[in-house]
């Protein structure tokens, strides 16, 4: 029993697991296979043409339901019975082209890769290009596609092309009636007389900010080597036109001209047709034109090195005045230091006078004899020395005099406040 439990529930266990990688296979391969859903197609499928009788085709794509924006294919035709007398695309769905259609009958080829912006196609039956043949010899003429792809608007470029259907054409001789031909199938209108309009340029890459003085570049994409006319404006100033052409790629790169100056800036493009045609304004895309990363002093900027430079001489001002300064207070001080000097030497000669008077009466004193003598030459001596020390006192006060002036008028010069006064008054 035990046995025979364990078997019929390993049965279980597997049938279970079975069923569910099954299930896992299915959802993760399926949305692979729901995704390529893409068809290029040629339209009519088929059809009797006579030798020199001239037929178009369509070139076309059917997207499935999902939105692409480029498809890609190489076309081949048996050129031993078919020429291409011209190819057109004016009326295409796609109005970029990477690698613009061309056809060699030598080799039996057509190439083209183009493209959209966003939002892209959808659609059934969209128009790629047209391919108007000149049949040139009896037999069955096969156009069939040797290589393509169509490219889903997913912002990853996935390859959605699922099949690739072409055409065999019957093509008889100009001078022979065909016998009862099978009708060819009612085709769509080819194109329809009224052309579509010229569809604008597109700006791909453009700053979005930019110093004043530096270089304003765009890059974009038009038609390959076709015409673009690229408008520059400043504010409300009149916009600037300038022309340039594209590359065989439809790229193309501008620069404007002028020094671009502090505001802001708007650029859009046209495309002109060979015949001179204007498509509508691109895009407008804005520039904002910044100041330099540089101070203003009034309307003066001054960058970096100006300022460096401006600080540097400040600082030497500011050294030399210091200098200048110190200059005058050691000019006051040697000043102050003479009149001092003065001073002390008219107190030491004053000095000087009074020790000789003094030495003169003591000698004499010595030298007398009589008190009538001493008497007398003590009044003399008196007068001297009242007259010598008026002398002294005189002196004296004239240096204290020029010492007090010279320092009064130094104070009101450089420092002209009452506390220094008082300090020194003190002093």
């Amino acid at each position: 029993m035990t046995n025979v439990f364990i078997t019929v529930t390993n049965k279980k266990f597997f049938s279970v697991f079975f069923r569910v990688g099954l299930l896992f296979v299915l959802f993760s391969v399926w949305p692979l296979l729901a995704a390529a859903q893409a068809t290029l197609f040629i339209s009519p499928s088929s059809g009797a043409y006579r030798t020199g009788e001239l037929f178009s085709v369509l070139v076309s794509v059917n997207t499935g339901g999902q939105a692409i924006n480029a498809a890609s294919a190489v076309v081949n035709f048996d050129n031993a019975r078919l020429d291409i007398t011209s190819i057109g695309y004016a009326q295409s769905i796609f109005n970029l082209w990477t690698d613009e259609p061309k056809f060699s009958n030598a080799a039996g080829t057509v190439r083209f890769s183009g493209g959209l912006p966003n939002p892209g196609f959808i659609g059934s039956s969209g128009s790629v290009l047209r391919i108007t043949f000149k049949p040139k010899a009896a037999g069955q003429a096969p156009v069939v596609f040797s290589s393509g792809s169509v490219l889903a608007n997913d912002g990853k470029g996935t390859n959605i092309l699922d099949a690739m259907r072409g055409a065999l054409f019957t093509i008889t001789s100009a001078v022979e009636k065909p016998s009862a031909p099978a009708p060819a199938p009612a085709a769509k209108p080819v194109f329809e007389e009224v052309e579509k309009p010229l569809a604008p340029p597109t700006i791909t890459e453009w700053p979005k900010e930019l110093e004043a003085g530096q270089v304003l570049s765009v890059k974009g994409l038009g038609y390959p080597n076709g015409k673009i006319l690229i408008a520059v404006q400043k504010g409300l100033d009149d916009p600037r036109v300038d022309e340039r052409f594209a590359g065989s790629d439809g790229r193309f790169n501008y620069t404007y001209g002028k020094t671009v100056e502090t505001g802001l800036y708007r650029l859009w493009a046209k495309n002109v047709s060979p015949d001179g045609v204007v498509s509508a304004s691109s895009d407008i895309v804005t520039i904002e034109i910044t100041a330099p990363l540089f101070f203003r002093i009034g309307t003066i900027a001054l960058n970096y090195a100006s300022i460096i430079i401006t600080l540097l001489a400040l600082i030497l001002l500011l050294i030399l005045i210091m200098l200048w300064i110190w200059w005058r207070v050691r000019k006051w001080q040697e000043r102050q230091g003479i009149e001092i000097h003065e001073a002390e030497k008219s107190l030491h000669e004053g000095f000087e006078k009074l020790q000789s008077g003094l030495r003169k009466y003591m000698r004499y004193l010595t030298a007398t004899k009589s008190i009538e003598d001493i008497k007398r030459r003590e009044g003399e001596t008196e007068e001297e020395l009242e007259e010598e020390l008026k002398d002294i006192e005189s002196d004296i006060e004239k240096e204290i005099e020029d010492v007090e002036e010279i320092s009064e008028r130094k104070k009101h010069k450089h420092y002209g406040h009452e506390d220094y006064d008082h300090s020194r008054d003190r002093r």
